[in-house]
């Protein structure tokens, strides 16, 4: 009895001492910059520690999995990306992936009245993204109409909700997209879109007449003012001469010359009556419930103030305007 002891108790030593091993065994060196370990939804212990491996972060896999199971991580992996480097003892890898002290968090912010291009351009720089991709998955009909976007649109131009993203996994082009799109629906409510009809425009439509209220609006408090000038050149059949339509078209990011508005194409709304064929970049809700209740007055005209201030001077007619341009032109002067 005494020996049966005995082995038992050499046994739970033993047991013990695997156990303290893994935990703290030392795992190799190697270069001092940080690993990222991405540990995707659903991610199983075997999946993570062929993910360390790959990394030469640990040395034994039979080893880290004993300590991940005493520590029961095996149920208790969350999804996310950790920071790792070489060297740590399993304890401590383990902590990492356990806790939230050295978990990743990827954030970008789509300013209101980004473009396609400028979506691209920010997530490139902010989440590694391929730019170029996510430039052709947006114009994709097929991948934009899957997302959410309303079969009626060409691109998801207007449907990229303005918003800071935070993921905590790495996001491919696909997903990022499909994320601002579902966002768009979230915030932009299908009951807000039927507002549009009394404006009697289509969603699409109402969405590039938000466009140019973002893209023509600096100050809040000339959202409703400015949404109302459009609104108003619209019922008369007026021209909207709209320098941000001509920029689009033309993919400008310079102020427009006289040149280019003699450069014909269904963005220029210069030349062509109506508003154009879809919007001119992805406007925040401030400006869509602006362009749903524009203001009522009946002004046709406005310029900028050029005093500093972004705002605008508006005027019901041509006399009025071209006080307001000489006005604008002295508070530049001066």
């Amino acid at each position: 009895m005494k020996r049966i002891s005995a082995i038992v108790a050499a046994i739970a030593v033993l047991g013990l001492a695997i156990v303290l091993a893994a935990l703290f065994w030392k795992n190799p060196s190697g270069p001092k910059e940080e690993v990222l370990i991405h540990v995707p939804k659903g991610a199983t212990l075997s999946s993570v520690t062929d993910s360390l491996v790959k990394y030469d972060l640990i040395r034994s896999k039979l080893l880290f999995k004993i300590a991940a199971k005493f520590e029961g991580a095996s149920s208790a992996l969350q999804p996310g990306s950790y920071r790792m480097v070489h060297g740590l003892s399993n304890i401590d890898i383990l902590t990492r992936l356990l806790g939230t002290e050295f978990s990743i968090v990827f954030e970008a912010t789509f300013p209101e009245g980004s473009t396609i291009r400028k979506v691209a351009s920010i997530a490139k720089e902010k989440l590694g993204l391929d730019s170029a991709m996510i430039v052709k998955l947006a114009r994709d009909t097929a991948f934009i109409h899957s997302a959410g976007v309303p079969n009626a649109a060409r691109t998801a131009e207007g449907y990229l909700f303005p918003d800071t993203y935070r993921f905590y996994l790495m996001m491919t082009p696909q997903e990022l997209l499909k994320r601002m799109v579902s966002r768009f629906h979230e915030v932009v409510s299908d009951s807000l879109l039927v507002g549009a009809k009394d404006l009697a425009m289509t969603p699409t439509q109402f969405l590039t007449f938000a466009s140019i209220v973002e893209a023509e609006a600096q100050r809040a408090d000339e959202r409703d003012t400015i949404a109302g000038v459009y609104f108003n050149r619209l019922k008369i059949g007026m021209k909207l001469d709209a320098d941000p339509t001509v920029q689009y078209g033309l993919g400008l990011s310079r102020p427009i010359t006289h040149d280019d508005l003699l450069k014909d194409n269904p963005y220029n709304t210069y030349l062509n009556t109506g508003l154009p064929p879809g919007p001119i970049n992805n406007p925040g809700k401030a400006a869509i419930v602006a362009a749903l209740h524009p203001a009522h007055h009946d002004k046709l005209y406005f310029v900028a103030r050029r005093d500093g201030s972004g705002g605008h001077y508006f005027s019901k007619n041509i006399a009025e305007q071209e006080k307001a341009i000489k006005q604008s032109n002295r508070n530049q002067a001066n």
